[in-house]
């Protein structure tokens, strides 16, 4: 009796003899007969014979009604990938809005039910829907700072910006574009952002120069739409010069550095280094004037537009220590621009301006020619010994 439909079949041949036996000896033979069989106890042997075993029943699975059905993923995707592919956290609070600009420009199609259902979507469902469509960059960065002695003793330390409640203070580094060696001739993008709004600038050039920094710099100044009143940068010879000194002095802008070998002094920055230039630019090795004219094409056009006026961040609002863990507090997730039209220390014209440009940006379009303008750049990148970096592509 090896199946369980023979042994069922079997005590219910025998069940009907126990039940019909007419003295007590007949019916223990019956049990000693299903004991020996089925390898059962006795008691309960004579539970089955009896029909006072129970059946378990298997239980019945109440689902819930679904409130997010799968086919929102779609324009969920959509709003994602236009914004840059950001967190779940980053991205709920400013799904409404994107909605709207999307609408726009006839670039998203979505029913009123769905739009409502979208905008009052948890993170975690937005990471569910989208969890598929998530990739994890690879690849490690070289750090190119060759540290400078002179005038250290002149420039302040700075290692934080609590109390920076203004735009205008900035945080500045420089990412090389160097593969796995930094020999030879690559290029590097000066990376500028301010600490308040978090609007960011970049400048790409070939061989970093004192006066290659500055003019960088210059430009960048004139495209952030406030003043700029102090600037802070880490101890690397392109920073710490005196022709640098000299030009923060003549525009009356304070300048600071970060301590030596602590990088978290610059942690804004560092961030924006990542989440900006490598996951567009990456790793690849850049060592010609023509692929940095199309990179400062990019970050001068829809990079910088797509950047401050689209992509979100969080600002930290508090940060304490409960037993062993440090437990921080974020702010509710807002573009550059948002946070200068909230901003009480922006003049109305340079709000207004700044409403006026918003209006004409169409995110998508400003998404699809950036992915084309990276794929053109990535294929004219070529692979040598200097070069062994392999980045993957975002949206690309």
């Amino acid at each position: 009796m090896n199946t369980m439909a023979t042994k069922k079949e079997y005590i219910s041949t025998v069940k009907k003899r126990y039940l019909l036996a007419k003295n007590k000896l007949e019916k223990t033979n019956i049990i000693n007969e299903v004991f020996s069989n089925l390898r059962k106890t006795r008691k309960h042997v004579i539970k089955i014979l009896n029909g006072k075993f129970y059946v378990k029943k298997r239980r019945r699975h109440i689902t819930r009604p679904e409130t997010y059905p799968y086919k929102l993923h779609i324009p969920l995707a959509v709003i994602w990938k236009t914004v840059g592919k950001p967190c779940a956290k980053n991205l709920q609070p400013n799904i409404k809005e994107l909605i709207r600009k999307l609408k726009q420009f006839d670039e998203i199609v979505v029913s009123t039910e769905d739009e409502n259902l979208l905008c009052k979507m948890s993170t975690f469902t937005i990471d569910r829907l989208l969890k598929s469509g998530k990739h994890k960059l690879g690849g490690k960065g070289i750090s190119g700072t060759k540290r400078s002695p002179l005038l250290k003793s002149l420039i302040p330390i700075r290692t934080n910006f609590d109390e920076v409640k203004e735009p205008g203070h900035l945080e500045q580094d420089c990412v090389l574009h160097c593969g796995t060696s930094v020999a030879g001739v690559f290029a590097e993008t000066l990376n500028t952002l301010d600490i308040d709004s978090h609007w960011n600038e970049q400048s790409a050039f070939l061989r970093k120069t004192n006066l290659k920094i500055i003019g960088a710099f210059d430009q960048q100044i004139k495209r952030f739409p406030f003043k700029i009143k102090s600037d802070d940068f880490d101890n690397g010879k392109e920073f710490v010069n005196w022709a640098f000194k000299k030009y923060c002095e003549r525009n009356n802008i304070e300048f600071t550095r970060s301590r030596s070998y602590k990088k978290n002094d610059q942690a804004h920055i560092e961030e924006r280094n990542c989440h900006r230039i490598r996951e567009y630019i990456g790793y690849d090795r850049i060592e010609t004037q023509e692929l940095v004219d199309m990179l400062n094409d990019i970050y001068e056009n829809e990079f910088r537009f797509l950047n401050n006026f689209f992509f979100t961040t969080r600002k930290l609002i508090s940060k304490k220590r409960v037993a062993k863990k440090i437990v921080k507090k974020y702010g509710e997730a807002k573009t550059p621009y948002r946070r200068i039209l909230d901003s009480k220390k922006v003049g109305i014209n340079v709000k207004m301006k700044l409403i006026q440009q918003y209006q004409k940006l169409n995110p998508a379009e400003l998404q699809r020619n950036l992915i084309i303008k990276l794929r053109a750049l990535k294929s004219k990148i070529t692979v040598s010994k200097t070069n062994l970096a392999t980045t993957p592509e975002k949206n690309c």
